[in-house]
Protein backbone atom coordinates (compact mmCIF):
# COMPACT_ATOMS: atom_id res chain seq x y z
CA UNK A 1 0.00 0.00 0.00
CA UNK A 2 1.40 3.40 -0.96
CA UNK A 3 1.82 6.42 1.35
CA UNK A 4 -0.93 8.19 -0.53
CA UNK A 5 -3.29 5.35 0.32
CA UNK A 6 -2.50 5.75 4.04
CA UNK A 7 -2.96 9.55 4.29
CA UNK A 8 -6.76 9.60 4.64
CA UNK A 9 -6.59 7.01 7.40
CA UNK A 10 -4.07 9.06 9.45
CA UNK A 11 -6.22 12.19 9.12
CA UNK A 12 -9.31 10.58 10.62
CA UNK A 13 -8.30 11.05 14.31
CA UNK A 14 -7.51 14.70 13.65
CA UNK A 15 -10.87 15.25 12.01
CA UNK A 16 -12.62 13.56 14.93
CA UNK A 17 -10.79 15.80 17.39
CA UNK A 18 -11.71 18.89 15.40
CA UNK A 19 -15.34 17.77 15.23
CA UNK A 20 -15.40 17.24 19.02
CA UNK A 21 -13.81 20.63 19.57
CA UNK A 22 -16.31 22.22 17.22
CA UNK A 23 -19.17 20.48 19.04
CA UNK A 24 -17.87 21.75 22.40
CA UNK A 25 -17.55 25.26 21.02
CA UNK A 26 -21.10 25.11 19.68
CA UNK A 27 -22.37 23.98 23.10
CA UNK A 28 -20.41 26.77 24.84
CA UNK A 29 -21.67 29.31 22.35
CA UNK A 30 -25.24 28.11 22.90
CA UNK A 31 -24.81 28.34 26.68
CA UNK A 32 -23.31 31.81 26.42
CA UNK A 33 -26.09 32.90 24.07
CA UNK A 34 -28.63 31.58 26.55
CA UNK A 35 -26.74 33.39 29.30
CA UNK A 36 -26.95 36.70 27.43
CA UNK A 37 -30.67 36.19 26.81
CA UNK A 38 -31.21 35.36 30.48
CA UNK A 39 -29.07 38.32 31.52
CA UNK A 40 -31.22 40.67 29.47
CA UNK A 41 -34.22 39.43 31.45
CA UNK A 42 -32.77 38.94 34.94
CA UNK A 43 -29.55 41.05 35.04
CA UNK A 44 -27.36 38.20 36.34
CA UNK A 45 -24.14 40.07 35.64
CA UNK A 46 -25.16 43.43 37.13
CA UNK A 47 -26.63 41.88 40.26
CA UNK A 48 -23.55 39.73 40.84
CA UNK A 49 -21.20 42.67 40.37
CA UNK A 50 -23.25 44.69 42.82
CA UNK A 51 -23.23 41.90 45.41
CA UNK A 52 -19.44 41.70 45.10
CA UNK A 53 -19.29 45.47 45.52
CA UNK A 54 -21.35 45.25 48.71
CA UNK A 55 -18.98 42.57 50.05
CA UNK A 56 -16.03 44.84 49.42
CA UNK A 57 -17.82 47.76 51.01
CA UNK A 58 -18.57 45.79 54.15
CA UNK A 59 -14.99 44.60 54.55
CA UNK A 60 -12.70 47.37 53.30
CA UNK A 61 -12.95 51.09 54.14
CA UNK A 62 -12.65 53.47 51.22
CA UNK A 63 -9.67 55.82 51.37
CA UNK A 64 -9.45 57.02 47.77
CA UNK A 65 -11.94 59.81 47.23
CA UNK A 66 -10.77 60.73 43.74
CA UNK A 67 -13.11 60.94 40.79
CA UNK A 68 -13.32 57.97 38.52
CA UNK A 69 -13.02 58.09 34.74
CA UNK A 70 -15.73 55.45 34.53
CA UNK A 71 -19.03 57.25 33.86
CA UNK A 72 -21.17 54.28 34.91
CA UNK A 73 -23.38 54.81 37.96
CA UNK A 74 -25.45 52.45 40.10
CA UNK A 75 -28.90 53.65 41.11
CA UNK A 76 -31.74 51.93 42.89
CA UNK A 77 -33.84 49.81 40.60
CA UNK A 78 -37.61 49.80 40.48
CA UNK A 79 -37.54 46.11 39.45
CA UNK A 80 -37.98 44.00 42.58
CA UNK A 81 -39.43 40.62 41.77
CA UNK A 82 -38.13 38.51 44.64
CA UNK A 83 -40.07 38.00 47.85
CA UNK A 84 -38.43 37.45 51.27
CA UNK A 85 -38.32 33.87 52.47
CA UNK A 86 -38.77 34.98 56.08
CA UNK A 87 -40.30 38.01 57.82
CA UNK A 88 -37.88 40.87 58.28
CA UNK A 89 -37.07 41.24 61.98
CA UNK A 90 -35.38 43.89 64.08
CA UNK A 91 -34.38 42.33 67.36
CA UNK A 92 -37.46 40.25 68.11
CA UNK A 93 -39.81 42.60 66.25
CA UNK A 94 -41.25 41.79 62.80
CA UNK A 95 -41.29 44.84 60.49
CA UNK A 96 -44.35 44.74 58.27
CA UNK A 97 -43.81 45.41 54.58
CA UNK A 98 -40.03 45.05 54.81
CA UNK A 99 -37.87 42.84 52.62
CA UNK A 100 -35.12 43.70 52.46
CA UNK A 101 -34.67 44.72 48.82
CA UNK A 102 -31.36 46.04 47.48
CA UNK A 103 -31.84 45.81 43.70
CA UNK A 104 -29.73 48.17 41.58
CA UNK A 105 -29.42 49.04 37.94
CA UNK A 106 -26.44 50.30 35.99
CA UNK A 107 -26.80 53.79 34.55
CA UNK A 108 -24.83 55.57 31.85
CA UNK A 109 -25.07 59.23 30.77
CA UNK A 110 -26.84 58.04 27.61
CA UNK A 111 -29.47 56.00 29.50
CA UNK A 112 -30.03 58.46 32.37
CA UNK A 113 -33.69 59.53 32.75
CA UNK A 114 -34.55 63.19 32.47
CA UNK A 115 -32.94 65.93 30.43
CA UNK A 116 -29.58 67.43 31.48
CA UNK A 117 -29.97 70.04 34.18
CA UNK A 118 -33.27 68.55 35.36
CA UNK A 119 -32.03 65.74 37.59
CA UNK A 120 -31.83 65.39 41.36
CA UNK A 121 -29.60 62.65 42.76
CA UNK A 122 -29.96 61.32 46.32
CA UNK A 123 -26.71 60.30 48.04
CA UNK A 124 -26.22 58.45 51.31
CA UNK A 125 -26.25 55.04 52.93
CA UNK A 126 -29.01 52.54 53.55
CA UNK A 127 -31.26 55.12 55.23
CA UNK A 128 -31.26 57.21 52.04
CA UNK A 129 -31.51 54.07 49.91
CA UNK A 130 -34.79 53.17 51.64
CA UNK A 131 -33.63 49.86 53.12
CA UNK A 132 -35.43 47.56 53.90
CA UNK A 133 -38.55 48.68 52.01
CA UNK A 134 -39.56 48.39 48.37
CA UNK A 135 -38.53 50.96 45.82
CA UNK A 136 -41.80 52.86 45.78
CA UNK A 137 -41.70 53.42 49.57
CA UNK A 138 -38.41 55.34 49.45
CA UNK A 139 -38.55 59.14 49.71
CA UNK A 140 -36.60 59.59 46.46
CA UNK A 141 -39.18 57.55 44.53
CA UNK A 142 -42.03 59.45 46.21
CA UNK A 143 -40.44 62.80 45.35
CA UNK A 144 -39.98 61.71 41.72
CA UNK A 145 -43.27 63.32 40.64
CA UNK A 146 -43.61 64.01 36.91
CA UNK A 147 -47.09 65.40 37.60
CA UNK A 148 -45.48 68.28 39.52
CA UNK A 149 -42.61 68.80 37.08
CA UNK A 150 -42.77 66.59 33.97
CA UNK A 151 -39.11 67.17 33.12
CA UNK A 152 -37.48 66.78 36.52
CA UNK A 153 -36.38 63.34 37.77
CA UNK A 154 -35.28 62.28 41.26
CA UNK A 155 -32.83 59.36 41.16
CA UNK A 156 -31.57 57.34 44.12
CA UNK A 157 -27.79 56.84 43.98
CA UNK A 158 -27.46 55.88 47.66
CA UNK A 159 -25.49 52.75 48.59
CA UNK A 160 -26.15 50.34 51.44
CA UNK A 161 -23.30 50.65 53.96
CA UNK A 162 -21.75 53.72 52.32
CA UNK A 163 -19.66 56.12 54.40
CA UNK A 164 -19.00 59.70 53.39
CA UNK A 165 -15.67 58.47 51.95
CA UNK A 166 -17.67 56.36 49.50
CA UNK A 167 -19.97 59.25 48.58
CA UNK A 168 -17.23 61.57 47.33
CA UNK A 169 -16.32 59.55 44.19
CA UNK A 170 -20.01 58.86 43.52
CA UNK A 171 -20.75 62.60 43.73
CA UNK A 172 -17.77 63.33 41.46
CA UNK A 173 -19.08 60.86 38.86
CA UNK A 174 -22.55 62.44 38.95
CA UNK A 175 -21.19 65.98 38.74
CA UNK A 176 -18.79 65.11 35.92
CA UNK A 177 -21.07 63.02 33.71
CA UNK A 178 -24.78 63.44 34.59
CA UNK A 179 -25.54 67.20 34.57
CA UNK A 180 -27.52 67.26 37.84
CA UNK A 181 -29.54 70.18 39.08
CA UNK A 182 -29.40 69.10 42.74
CA UNK A 183 -27.56 66.71 45.03
CA UNK A 184 -29.45 65.62 48.15
CA UNK A 185 -27.25 64.17 50.89
CA UNK A 186 -28.70 62.11 53.74
CA UNK A 187 -25.56 60.69 55.33
CA UNK A 188 -23.72 60.30 58.60
CA UNK A 189 -25.13 57.03 59.95
CA UNK A 190 -22.26 54.87 58.64
CA UNK A 191 -19.15 56.88 59.53
CA UNK A 192 -17.97 54.29 62.08
CA UNK A 193 -19.05 51.32 59.93
CA UNK A 194 -15.63 49.63 59.92
CA UNK A 195 -14.56 50.49 63.48
CA UNK A 196 -14.01 47.74 66.07
CA UNK A 197 -12.33 48.22 69.48
CA UNK A 198 -9.02 46.42 69.57
CA UNK A 199 -9.89 44.31 66.53
CA UNK A 200 -6.81 42.89 64.79
CA UNK A 201 -6.51 43.74 61.13
CA UNK A 202 -6.81 40.08 60.10
CA UNK A 203 -9.66 39.09 62.40
CA UNK A 204 -13.20 38.21 61.29
CA UNK A 205 -16.53 38.00 63.05
CA UNK A 206 -17.75 34.51 63.91
CA UNK A 207 -20.83 33.97 61.81
CA UNK A 208 -22.54 31.31 59.80
CA UNK A 209 -20.11 29.71 57.28
CA UNK A 210 -22.45 30.63 54.46
CA UNK A 211 -22.09 34.26 55.44
CA UNK A 212 -18.29 34.39 55.43
CA UNK A 213 -17.16 37.23 53.19
CA UNK A 214 -15.20 36.41 50.06
CA UNK A 215 -11.70 37.89 50.19
CA UNK A 216 -10.36 40.47 47.74
CA UNK A 217 -8.73 37.95 45.41
CA UNK A 218 -11.87 35.84 45.33
CA UNK A 219 -14.01 38.87 44.49
CA UNK A 220 -11.65 39.81 41.66
CA UNK A 221 -11.75 36.30 40.20
CA UNK A 222 -15.55 36.13 40.40
CA UNK A 223 -15.90 39.59 38.82
CA UNK A 224 -13.65 38.45 35.95
CA UNK A 225 -15.55 35.18 35.44
CA UNK A 226 -18.82 37.11 35.51
CA UNK A 227 -17.98 38.67 32.14
CA UNK A 228 -19.33 35.38 30.80
CA UNK A 229 -23.08 35.73 31.19
CA UNK A 230 -23.47 31.96 31.48
CA UNK A 231 -20.97 31.83 34.36
CA UNK A 232 -22.56 34.95 35.89
CA UNK A 233 -25.90 33.12 35.97
CA UNK A 234 -24.32 30.07 37.63
CA UNK A 235 -22.35 32.12 40.19
CA UNK A 236 -25.34 34.34 40.96
CA UNK A 237 -27.52 31.28 41.50
CA UNK A 238 -24.99 29.66 43.83
CA UNK A 239 -24.56 32.92 45.74
CA UNK A 240 -28.31 33.21 46.21
CA UNK A 241 -28.60 29.59 47.31
CA UNK A 242 -25.72 29.70 49.80
CA UNK A 243 -25.84 33.29 50.95
CA UNK A 244 -28.91 35.37 50.27
CA UNK A 245 -31.43 32.76 51.30
CA UNK A 246 -30.19 32.88 54.85
CA UNK A 247 -30.18 36.65 55.20
CA UNK A 248 -33.80 37.55 54.63
CA UNK A 249 -34.43 38.13 58.32
CA UNK A 250 -31.71 40.80 58.62
CA UNK A 251 -30.25 42.39 60.63
CA UNK A 252 -28.66 38.97 61.02
CA UNK A 253 -27.24 37.63 64.25
CA UNK A 254 -23.59 38.66 64.41
CA UNK A 255 -21.19 37.29 67.01
CA UNK A 256 -17.92 39.14 67.56
CA UNK A 257 -14.59 37.47 68.15
CA UNK A 258 -15.00 38.05 71.88
CA UNK A 259 -18.44 36.41 72.00
CA UNK A 260 -20.53 39.59 72.05
CA UNK A 261 -23.85 39.29 70.16
CA UNK A 262 -25.06 42.24 68.06
CA UNK A 263 -28.75 43.10 67.61
CA UNK A 264 -29.59 41.24 70.81
CA UNK A 265 -32.49 43.54 71.64
CA UNK A 266 -33.85 46.73 70.15
CA UNK A 267 -34.39 48.36 73.55
CA UNK A 268 -33.14 48.08 77.09
CA UNK A 269 -29.81 48.31 78.94
CA UNK A 270 -29.54 44.83 80.46
CA UNK A 271 -27.43 43.42 77.58
CA UNK A 272 -25.04 46.36 77.90
CA UNK A 273 -24.76 45.96 81.69
CA UNK A 274 -24.12 42.21 81.39
CA UNK A 275 -21.56 42.61 78.58
CA UNK A 276 -19.57 45.79 79.37
CA UNK A 277 -16.67 47.13 77.38
CA UNK A 278 -13.77 46.76 79.81
CA UNK A 279 -10.28 48.32 79.74
CA UNK A 280 -8.82 44.94 78.73
CA UNK A 281 -10.76 45.19 75.47
CA UNK A 282 -10.51 48.92 74.79
CA UNK A 283 -9.21 52.07 76.45
CA UNK A 284 -12.39 54.13 76.47
CA UNK A 285 -10.47 57.32 77.33
CA UNK A 286 -9.22 57.33 73.71
CA UNK A 287 -12.74 57.32 72.22
CA UNK A 288 -13.41 61.11 72.26
CA UNK A 289 -10.33 61.74 70.11
CA UNK A 290 -11.21 58.81 67.82
CA UNK A 291 -14.78 60.07 67.42
CA UNK A 292 -13.50 63.53 66.57
CA UNK A 293 -11.22 62.20 63.84
CA UNK A 294 -14.20 60.50 62.19
CA UNK A 295 -16.27 63.68 62.55
CA UNK A 296 -13.50 65.78 60.98
CA UNK A 297 -13.28 63.37 58.05
CA UNK A 298 -17.06 63.52 57.64
CA UNK A 299 -16.96 67.33 57.63
CA UNK A 300 -14.14 67.37 55.06
CA UNK A 301 -16.04 64.99 52.77
CA UNK A 302 -19.22 67.09 52.90
CA UNK A 303 -17.25 70.26 52.14
CA UNK A 304 -15.46 68.51 49.26
CA UNK A 305 -18.76 67.49 47.66
CA UNK A 306 -20.31 70.94 48.15
CA UNK A 307 -17.25 72.77 46.82
CA UNK A 308 -17.15 70.59 43.69
CA UNK A 309 -20.90 71.06 43.19
CA UNK A 310 -20.62 74.84 43.48
CA UNK A 311 -18.02 74.88 40.70
CA UNK A 312 -20.59 73.10 38.52
CA UNK A 313 -23.43 75.43 39.64
CA UNK A 314 -25.22 72.46 41.20
CA UNK A 315 -27.45 72.92 44.23
CA UNK A 316 -26.76 70.79 47.34
CA UNK A 317 -29.36 69.94 49.97
CA UNK A 318 -28.12 68.50 53.28
CA UNK A 319 -30.33 66.53 55.67
CA UNK A 320 -29.71 65.84 59.33
CA UNK A 321 -29.96 62.26 60.60
CA UNK A 322 -32.86 61.46 62.96
CA UNK A 323 -32.55 58.42 65.19
CA UNK A 324 -34.50 56.02 67.32
CA UNK A 325 -34.19 57.45 70.84
CA UNK A 326 -34.81 54.18 72.66
CA UNK A 327 -32.20 52.14 70.79
CA UNK A 328 -30.34 49.85 73.19
CA UNK A 329 -26.79 51.01 74.01
CA UNK A 330 -25.33 47.60 73.08
CA UNK A 331 -27.22 47.28 69.78
CA UNK A 332 -23.99 46.86 67.82
CA UNK A 333 -21.15 47.21 70.29
CA UNK A 334 -20.19 46.64 73.92
CA UNK A 335 -20.42 49.84 75.91
CA UNK A 336 -18.40 50.93 78.97
CA UNK A 337 -19.99 51.40 82.38
CA UNK A 338 -17.23 53.84 83.38
CA UNK A 339 -15.45 56.50 81.35
CA UNK A 340 -12.47 56.83 83.70
CA UNK A 341 -10.32 54.05 85.23
CA UNK A 342 -10.76 55.48 88.73
CA UNK A 343 -14.52 54.86 88.49
CA UNK A 344 -14.35 51.20 87.45
CA UNK A 345 -15.66 50.00 90.82
CA UNK A 346 -18.07 52.78 91.75
CA UNK A 347 -19.95 53.15 88.46
CA UNK A 348 -20.94 49.46 88.03
CA UNK A 349 -22.06 49.42 91.68
CA UNK A 350 -24.31 52.47 91.16
CA UNK A 351 -25.71 50.98 87.93
CA UNK A 352 -26.49 47.72 89.75
CA UNK A 353 -28.20 49.58 92.60
CA UNK A 354 -30.27 51.52 90.06
CA UNK A 355 -31.47 48.34 88.39
CA UNK A 356 -32.39 46.81 91.75
CA UNK A 357 -34.47 49.87 92.66
CA UNK A 358 -36.09 49.77 89.24
CA UNK A 359 -36.99 46.09 89.73
CA UNK A 360 -38.57 47.00 93.08
CA UNK A 361 -40.75 49.61 91.29
CA UNK A 362 -38.96 52.54 92.94
CA UNK A 363 -38.28 54.79 89.92
CA UNK A 364 -37.73 57.98 91.94
CA UNK A 365 -35.04 56.38 94.08
CA UNK A 366 -33.49 54.71 91.04
CA UNK A 367 -33.40 58.05 89.21
CA UNK A 368 -31.62 59.69 92.14
CA UNK A 369 -29.04 56.89 92.24
CA UNK A 370 -28.25 56.93 88.53
CA UNK A 371 -27.94 60.71 88.54
CA UNK A 372 -25.30 60.33 91.21
CA UNK A 373 -23.46 58.08 88.79
CA UNK A 374 -23.82 60.59 85.94
CA UNK A 375 -22.57 63.43 88.12
CA UNK A 376 -19.56 61.33 89.06
CA UNK A 377 -18.77 60.20 85.48
CA UNK A 378 -20.84 61.65 82.59
CA UNK A 379 -18.87 59.87 79.82
CA UNK A 380 -20.39 56.33 79.63
CA UNK A 381 -23.72 55.94 77.77
CA UNK A 382 -25.47 53.33 79.93
CA UNK A 383 -26.22 55.63 82.94
CA UNK A 384 -27.78 58.22 80.61
CA UNK A 385 -29.88 55.47 79.04
CA UNK A 386 -31.10 54.29 82.44
CA UNK A 387 -31.90 57.88 83.36
CA UNK A 388 -34.04 58.14 80.20
CA UNK A 389 -35.87 54.88 80.97
CA UNK A 390 -36.68 56.09 84.47
CA UNK A 391 -37.82 59.52 83.27
CA UNK A 392 -40.09 57.79 80.77
CA UNK A 393 -41.56 55.62 83.54
CA UNK A 394 -42.22 58.80 85.55
CA UNK A 395 -44.19 60.22 82.57
CA UNK A 396 -41.57 62.86 81.67
CA UNK A 397 -41.12 61.97 77.97
CA UNK A 398 -39.40 65.13 76.72
CA UNK A 399 -36.78 64.93 79.46
CA UNK A 400 -36.45 61.24 78.61
CA UNK A 401 -35.77 62.08 74.94
CA UNK A 402 -33.00 64.45 75.95
CA UNK A 403 -31.42 61.77 78.17
CA UNK A 404 -31.72 59.15 75.39
CA UNK A 405 -30.01 61.60 73.03
CA UNK A 406 -27.15 62.12 75.51
CA UNK A 407 -26.79 58.36 75.76
CA UNK A 408 -26.69 58.04 71.98
CA UNK A 409 -23.97 60.68 71.74
CA UNK A 410 -21.85 58.87 74.34
CA UNK A 411 -22.12 55.43 72.68
CA UNK A 412 -18.91 53.96 71.32
CA UNK A 413 -18.67 52.62 67.78
CA UNK A 414 -21.09 52.27 64.88
CA UNK A 415 -24.49 53.34 66.17
CA UNK A 416 -26.16 55.00 63.22
CA UNK A 417 -26.30 58.73 63.83
CA UNK A 418 -25.61 60.86 66.89
CA UNK A 419 -25.88 64.47 68.05
CA UNK A 420 -22.35 65.39 66.94
CA UNK A 421 -23.02 64.15 63.39
CA UNK A 422 -26.02 66.44 63.15
CA UNK A 423 -24.03 69.33 64.63
CA UNK A 424 -21.45 68.90 61.85
CA UNK A 425 -24.17 68.80 59.19
CA UNK A 426 -25.76 72.01 60.49
CA UNK A 427 -22.40 73.77 60.76
CA UNK A 428 -21.39 72.78 57.22
CA UNK A 429 -24.77 73.93 55.86
CA UNK A 430 -24.33 77.32 57.57
CA UNK A 431 -20.67 77.75 56.60
CA UNK A 432 -21.22 76.73 52.97
CA UNK A 433 -24.59 78.53 52.68
CA UNK A 434 -26.19 75.27 51.60
CA UNK A 435 -29.86 74.28 51.87
CA UNK A 436 -30.68 72.22 54.94
CA UNK A 437 -33.66 70.03 55.78
CA UNK A 438 -33.34 69.40 59.51
CA UNK A 439 -34.98 65.99 59.62
CA UNK A 440 -34.32 65.53 63.31
CA UNK A 441 -36.43 68.59 64.06
CA UNK A 442 -38.99 67.60 61.41
CA UNK A 443 -39.37 64.17 63.02
CA UNK A 444 -39.55 65.58 66.56
CA UNK A 445 -42.18 68.17 65.58
CA UNK A 446 -44.24 65.56 63.75
CA UNK A 447 -44.37 63.09 66.61
CA UNK A 448 -44.82 65.72 69.34
CA UNK A 449 -47.79 67.15 67.41
CA UNK A 450 -49.30 63.66 67.61
CA UNK A 451 -48.46 63.41 71.33
CA UNK A 452 -45.90 60.73 70.53
CA UNK A 453 -42.25 60.46 71.44
CA UNK A 454 -38.96 58.62 70.77
CA UNK A 455 -39.47 58.22 66.98
CA UNK A 456 -40.85 54.72 67.39
CA UNK A 457 -43.24 55.35 64.46
CA UNK A 458 -40.53 56.89 62.27
CA UNK A 459 -37.31 54.87 62.83
CA UNK A 460 -37.61 51.09 63.08
CA UNK A 461 -34.04 50.33 64.24
CA UNK A 462 -30.83 52.35 64.70
CA UNK A 463 -31.20 54.63 61.67
CA UNK A 464 -33.62 53.36 58.98
CA UNK A 465 -36.80 55.43 58.47
CA UNK A 466 -40.15 53.66 58.36
CA UNK A 467 -42.50 53.91 55.38
CA UNK A 468 -44.37 56.68 57.22
CA UNK A 469 -41.10 58.56 57.71
CA UNK A 470 -40.14 58.27 54.04
CA UNK A 471 -43.42 59.94 53.16
CA UNK A 472 -42.60 62.75 55.58
CA UNK A 473 -39.11 63.21 54.10
CA UNK A 474 -40.51 63.22 50.56
CA UNK A 475 -43.00 65.94 51.52
CA UNK A 476 -40.28 68.28 52.76
CA UNK A 477 -37.98 67.49 49.84
CA UNK A 478 -40.74 68.25 47.34
CA UNK A 479 -41.39 71.60 49.02
CA UNK A 480 -37.73 72.51 48.70
CA UNK A 481 -37.26 71.24 45.14
CA UNK A 482 -40.48 72.41 43.56
CA UNK A 483 -41.83 75.21 45.80
CA UNK A 484 -38.57 76.66 47.05
CA UNK A 485 -39.86 76.48 50.62
CA UNK A 486 -37.32 76.26 53.42
CA UNK A 487 -37.75 74.11 56.47
CA UNK A 488 -37.00 75.20 60.03
CA UNK A 489 -33.50 74.53 61.28
CA UNK A 490 -32.41 73.38 64.72
CA UNK A 491 -29.26 74.96 66.12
Amino acid sequence: MTSTDQAPTSDRPNRRRWRRLGFVLIILAALETGGWIGDSLFDFHQKLVWRLTLMELESVPTDDAAATDNPELWIRSASENSEPTEPYRVGQTVIEGAGPWIEHQRLTPRTCPGPPGERTFVLGGSAAFGYPYRFEKNFAARADRPTINPEHRVLNAARVGATSNDLVPIANTILEHYDPATLVILAGNNEWFHWRPGRPANSTDKSDPADVAINGTGRTILATLAHSRALAAVISGLHHLLHDGRRQAAPRRIVHDDGFVEHHALRGARHAVENPLTPTRYDVTTWPATRQRYLDRFRDNLVTIITTAKRKNVRVVLMTMPFQYRLAPAWKQRQPLAGQPRHLETMPRLVTETLKLQDRDQPAGALQTIRQAIELDPLPPVPHYLEAVLLESLDRPQEAEEAYARSREAMIGNLGSRLSINRVIREVAADQQTDLIDLRKVFDDFQHHRQRFFNVELIHDDCHPTSLAHGLIAHHLEKLLFDGAATPERH
